[in-house]
């Protein structure tokens, strides 16, 4: 099936190609420009559209590869690791008959049935993302009863500029790659978004608000403005 999404000034297309017997996604950045979208039966046409807008910088710089446009990243070397919660990580990757991925003894375990880098560190973007949620509603449930007041839907993102937002009827939104951040930039973007729940501005009484949840905010708000270009994926290679 073909479809089209507009992203900013750009209509992009796409085929969706649906299965019962698939369980997970797969996105694909092919040659001559085009894009395919492998997905499990059911999946609403509107979560695959938004699948491809979320991804449309990792498609570009594909095609971009594909291209010769730019030089190709050093291949991806799992003994180097990832950033996950601050530190670097080494990833253990096996052939498996499943696709999964834990965190044990220090080392990202990853089994997969993937044989293409590409595919393979789209399988730990996948954990990554899932790990980030698990962070981030444990965060939740410790901060939102000193704020008092309830959230909506908690939903993950890869946005481009933010690291989270709160809407007006209280759905919290969150980037993804702060799981790549110490975990204290994390916990304060969770603070930061709860507090909007009492005061949906940046006036003085919100950041007293949040100052009386994280006296040393004004560090970790700094560090993500400094270093937040840094939290990558696919990792940067390392020297």
């Amino acid at each position: 099936m073909k479809r089209t999404v507009k992203i900013g000034g750009r209509v992009v297309e796409y085929t969706l190609i649906s299965s019962s017997a698939r369980t997970n996604l797969l996105l694909q950045a092919l040659p001559e420009g085009r894009i395919r979208l492998y997905a499990p039966a059911g999946l609403p046409l509107r979560e695959a559209d938004r699948l491809v807008r979320a991804r449309i910088e990792w498609i570009d710089e594909m095609h971009r590869r594909i291209e010769g446009e730019t030089p190709a990243r050093a291949a991806f070397d799992p003994a180097k690791g990832i950033l996950l919660e601050g530190r670097r990580v080494p990833v253990e990757i096996v052939r498996g008959a499943a696709n999964r991925a834990a965190l044990k003894n220090g080392v990202i375990r990853m089994t997969t049935t993937f044989d293409s880098e590409a595919e393979q560190l789209e399988q730990l973007r996948r954990f990554l993302i899932r790990r980030a949620l698990e962070r981030i509603r444990e965060e939740l449930e410790r901060w939102a009863p000193t704020v008092g007041r309830p959230y909506g839907r908690v939903a993950i993102r890869e946005q481009r500029t933010r690291w989270g937002s709160c809407s007006s009827r209280g759905n919290l939104n969150f980037n993804w790659k702060l799981i790549l951040a110490p975990p204290e930039a994390l916990t304060y973007v969770v603070i930061h978004e709860l507090c909007h729940l009492k005061d949906f501005n940046h006036s003085p009484r919100f950041w007293a608000e949040v100052r009386a949840r994280m006296p040393e905010y004004e560090a970790w708000k700094k560090w993500l403005h400094t270093h937040g270009k840094e939290l990558t994926f696919p990792p940067a290679p390392v020297e």
